[in-house]
């Protein structure tokens, strides 16, 4: 069964910082989670993460809101979405190895297979069942002669997690049909 997922991330080109991750199963599940750990003062700093992701987040957004006197726009850490790394392993694994013979697919995979993976470390520290790879959308659209603009475009919710691995299986689903009638 295919899981589509994404992630929204911080990336220096030395480390690869997982703000948060989507996924959605074929059978209809879905999981979302939005790390408690990442360097909240970094995403700040860089501006194509506070336009496109911060605005997705669970935050304070206004001053009367908040339970510190630290400012407006920060990360809610009571939000249920709001989980410690370990956590989020835990509930990512658990949502992978419940589902049976798991294949996993993102849009623009690299980076994505390797936020999911470090989370638990080095790739050596993967679970067992854990894919060691992801399938990329990207190239299924290639190899069936389309351009990433062939595919179904996104109305909203750009770079939330969640939205975008909604939208990766309606962008499958989409091929799918091609294939399908290709046949």
């Amino acid at each position: 069964m295919r899981i589509f997922y994404d992630t929204e991330f911080l990336d220096d080109g030395q480390t690869i910082d997982l703000i948060s991750i989507g996924l959605v199963a074929e059978d209809g599940r879905e999981l979302y989670a939005v790390s408690s750990g990442f360097d909240v003062a970094r995403v700040h700093q860089h501006a194509w993460l506070m336009e496109n992701v911060w605005p997705s987040l669970p935050t304070f957004k206004h001053p009367s809101t908040m339970r510190c006197h630290c400012g407006p726009g920060h990360l809610d850490t009571d939000h249920p979405d709001v989980r410690p790394r370990a956590q989020i392993a835990r509930a990512v694994a658990d949502f992978i190895l419940d589902t049976p013979d798991p294949h996993l697919w993102a849009y623009f995979a690299a980076y994505d297979h390797v936020a999911l993976a470090q989370l638990w470390g080095p790739m050596s520290n993967l679970p067992a069942g854990i894919p060691m790879q992801t399938d990329d959308l990207v190239t299924e659209a290639k190899r069936l002669g389309l351009s990433p603009r062939d595919l179904p475009q996104q109305a909203d919710g750009h770079h939330n997690a969640l939205a975008d691995a909604r939208h990766n299986l309606t962008r499958a689903l989409h091929m799918d049909s091609i294939t399908a009638a290709r046949e």
